[in-house]
């Protein structure tokens, strides 16, 4: 039995609301028979929520007051099993780590830096390597100065480390606990970074850490958001916890029209059409070839493409690698358009609005699913007048926004084109009204303008890549690496004919997980919206979908690290000095000067060099080839 000194702390997984209830409960005295009723094993938090008026519970009321109690003594348990899995994997990590310790090659002449994608489910810690950033004479001045000289990130197949959950779910973290929480959280893949670079363990204090997080971290309150941050950036500010160049700017959330640009940043230059191309000054005109981004995450979805007019009235980001040319790119980014919110959005439509009787005991019609299956949720997605709200006015056994529902299909199938008009109802292409009129029909959904998707036909657009969740639903439908949205909608049709055994066989080989096999209805459906309705791609439209491309990952943390690579200052190294020249004599500017100095000598060099261009005679810019750094199979 807990003591009254123990009932004063909050349950680090409790709701605010929760607590504030149960305070106020705690103003009138309880009979021994209720207090007897705790569940035996199970913090009294967890319960004491559903005590208040039980005896006026209807008894659909009483089942989800139950329900929630479930949930509670659910989520202890998991909460149990992930301790012993965290421990299991910490285990099967350090194996690894030894491993690659004894085994990794890494060049000694490469400057390195990581980039940690802290996204909606999970965080990844990407390992890059690139040559050192140093003038040696007055052509590279003039390279570097014009526009002509910049440098890209390399990795290798195995500098690459995850974990979960995602950094947002720290959000309910107090204060008192969050920070070594986090701490512990991020460990692993500090030690990953460590590991792998362990021979050039001297000049860490050299190789810049970023962090970026994004739709997870976009979705939580403003005061969480800031809390985690701050917590991260006094760890990295910690040279005992993280060895490696850090300032407060490195940690930090994406915006949503960043993440979009970056993912179109990365397909382009994994493409091998995008450094060329931007060498030079002023702003790209006529580019000979680009391509299209399109990336669905667990919690957003963006789009990214050059225009080829170069009219964008809305969503235009200029974007421009190191001191070479700006490119005019639409970038949008879509928050809670992502596949777990639209799933949670989804399931919250079906259920907002009607009492405990018709959400648990009669159940309520879910049309995605397949034949003969249910799926119990939780939820505190409300709706108002069509769009959702967090905003309630009933009151729920939960004591704050949570709600619960059974969500069944006793048909033989699921019902296709009804989970076709329900998944295109969350586009809220009704908002898109005075889009149509200010803009003149160009736009995309919720109210968002969008000029015309280029086309191949144009001659100079390859082709939109798609990936993350468009992947998964790719592989879960067998289509072929490029497909048109004709049989995107066919394989869908097909897939959402199948009960769940069918599905299962189906599915065999996908690597789907079989938990999330039942959602693959909807999420196929939800793409095909998404793409049709949304963007505006034709049924004869293809799209390529991938996950990786000449063995790097697609997604925008590339294209951020390759971003923040071209923003470093330069170093001047004579010739003389070049050949005793190290990675660890780069010191600090390596950790992001803010100000990119160049010294009296370059400026001198620089001079010269000008004033004998204008005197002679005109002649061909020397051209710098670079390549990849070649993928490591280890």
């Amino acid at each position: 039995m807990k003591t009254n000194k123990q009932r004063q702390e909050k349950h680090p997984m409790e709701d605010k609301d929760s607590w504030k209830l149960y305070l106020a409960q705690q103003q009138f005295p309880r009979s021994e028979e209720e207090e007897s009723d705790t569940t035996e094993g199970h913090s009294s938090q967890h319960v004491r929520r559903l005590r208040h008026k039980e005896n006026r519970l209807s008894p659909a009321e009483q089942l989800e007051a139950e329900k929630e109690q479930e949930f509670w003594s659910d989520e202890h348990k998991k909460e149990h099993k992930a301790n012993k899995k965290r421990i299991k994997k910490l285990r099967r990590h350090e194996k690894m780590l030894n491993e690659m310790y004894a085994n990794t090659a890494v060049d000694i002449s490469t400057v390195h830096g990581f980039m940690i994608d802290a996204g909606s489910t999970g965080s990844r810690m990407h390992i890059y390597e690139w040559e050192p950033r140093v003038l040696r004479d007055a052509d590279d001045i003039q390279a570097a100065v014009s526009g002509e000289k910049l440098s890209f990130p390399g990795t290798r197949s195995r500098w690459t480390d995850r974990l979960r959950p995602g950094l947002s779910s720290f959000g309910d973290v107090p204060d008192d606990q969050l920070q070594g929480a986090i701490g512990e959280y991020l460990q692993p893949l500090l030690d990953f970074a460590r590991t792998v670079l362990h021979s050039k363990q001297e000049h860490f204090k050299n190789f810049p850490i970023f962090l970026r997080a994004t739709a997870g971290m976009r979705t939580l309150q403003p005061n969480d958001r800031l809390r985690i941050m701050q917590a991260v950036r006094s760890l990295f500010t910690n040279s005992t916890y993280c060895p490696f160049a850090f300032v407060d700017e490195q940690a930090r959330v994406l915006s949503g029209e960043e993440e979009a640009i970056f993912d179109w940043t990365g397909v382009n230059f994994l493409m091998g059409n995008l450094l060329d191309q931007s060498r030079g000054a002023g702003t790209v005109s006529n580019p000979k070839l680009t391509h299209g981004a399109l990336d669905l995450g667990g919690g957003s979805t963006q789009i990214g493409f050059y225009e080829q007019n170069e009219d964008i009235m809305s969503n235009l980001f200029k974007l421009q690698i190191g001191q070479a040319k700006h490119w005019n790119v639409y970038a949008h980014s879509f928050l809670y358009y992502g596949m777990n919110e639209a799933i949670q959005r989804f399931e919250s439509r079906l259920a907002a609005g009607k009492s405990s009787e018709e959400r648990l005991i009669q159940g309520i019609y879910n049309p995605c699913l397949p034949g003969g299956t249910k799926t119990d949720i939780r939820t505190d997605i409300h709706l108002d007048h069509g769009m959702e709200t967090w905003k309630y006015e009933s009151k729920f056994p939960s004591g704050n926004a949570f709600y619960q529902a059974t969500l069944i299909n006793d048909n033989a199938t699921a019902d296709f084109d009804l989970c076709m008009g329900l998944t295109k109802d969350l586009l809220h292409l009704e908002k898109n009204d005075w889009c149509d009129f200010a803009h003149q029909g160009d736009c995309s959904l919720a109210g968002i303008y969008q000029p015309d998707l280029p086309r191949q036909e144009n001659g100079n657009f390859g082709e939109f890549l798609a990936f993350s969740n468009y992947y998964h639903v790719w592989q879960f439908l067998s289509l072929p690496d490029t497909a048109s949205l004709a049989q995107l909608y066919n394989a869908t049709s097909f897939a959402c004919s199948l009960n769940h055994d069918n599905l299962v066989s189906f599915a065999a080989g996908s690597n789907i997980d079989e938990n999330e096999l039942d959602s693959y209805c909807f999420r196929s459906t939800y793409v095909f919206q998404l793409l049709h309705n949304g963007y505006g791609f034709g049924m004869n439209d293809t799209i390529r979908a991938v996950r990786v491309i000449d063995g790097h990952k697609v997604g925008w943390a590339l294209g951020a690290m390759l971003y923040e690579i071209n923003s470093m200052p330069w170093k001047y190294v004579t010739a003389k000095e070049f050949g005793d020249f190290s990675i660890g004599s780069i010191g600090n500017d390596v950790a992001w000067g803010a100000v990119v100095c160049i010294t009296l000598t370059v400026l001198g060099l620089f001079t010269a060099l000008v004033m004998t261009f204008v005197l002679r005679e005109r002649r061909n810019r020397r051209r710098y080839d670079y390549e990849l750094v070649k993928d490591v199979q280890t």
